[in-house]
């Protein structure tokens, strides 16, 4: 990572992971990962995990796989192994931004690794060669008496503090069908917080980037 004489950051390497902890940092032997225990207790690690988060950055494509995307994520752990136990530290709600053509999603990553997709949308923030926001939003709500967690991204395609919703869901249930490998229900709502929350991005070989921030939110009434 260089500084820019515009006081933005480049990164030129085509994988990479920004973990972000809470202030109770990240402790691997304090880490539940029966996921029927952690839809009741409501965290992973600490009390004050990541729950209802936004996750925020400004980002402009230079170079690369125009293909890949941005990642936000949050509500899991640390991402390694496949499956039980190892990979039940890795649940996470991913809001996806690409590149060059500006598509957003969202991904429900049940356990590392096993993903569910929403379709892509378009939106307007096509981040190739310009400074674009990109915003991922989520924090539980209640629907018919249940828990649920409701799903958010925005952008601001000019990068002038104009956000836009161009995506919006509620997981309420009926999404996803592998969750009982961590003992989860087979559409487990991931309605946990998680210990650390990550900025992530492949196949690009350069990216400017700033004002990268995770801030836990209080959930609309």
């Amino acid at each position: 990572m260089s500084k820019n004489s515009d006081g933005s950051w480049r990164v030129t390497s085509d994988q990479v992971r920004y973990g972000v902890y809470t202030s109770s940092g990240y402790h691997p032997d304090q880490v539940e990962i029966d996921h029927g225990v952690l839809a009741s207790r409501g965290y992973m690690q600490s009390p004050n995990d990541w729950k209802n988060v936004e996750l925020t950055g400004q980002v402009k494509f230079n170079s690369g796989d125009s293909g890949e995307n941005w990642a936000w994520y949050a509500r899991g752990g640390r991402h390694t192994g496949s499956g039980y136990p190892e990979g039940c530290e890795g649940s996470s709600l991913k809001g996806d931004l690409r590149y060059t053509d500006g598509t957003v999603r969202w991904a429900k990553e049940q356990w590392h690794v096993s993903y569910v997709f929403l379709p892509y949308k378009n939106s307007p923030a096509s981040a190739d060669g310009k400074f674009v926001g990109f915003k991922a939003m989520m924090y539980n709500t209640i629907v018919n008496g249940e828990t649920a967690v409701k799903l958010e991204l925005w952008v601001d395609p000019n990068n002038s503090n104009n956000w836009q919703k161009v995506y919006d869901f509620i997981d309420q249930g009926g999404w996803g069908n592998d969750g009982g490998e961590c003992n989860g229900a087979p559409d487990q709502i991931i309605s946990w917080g998680g210990p650390i929350a990550s900025f992530r991005w492949d196949g690009a070989n350069s990216v400017d980037l700033k004002n990268l921030s995770v801030r836990e939110i209080a959930p609309p009434k």
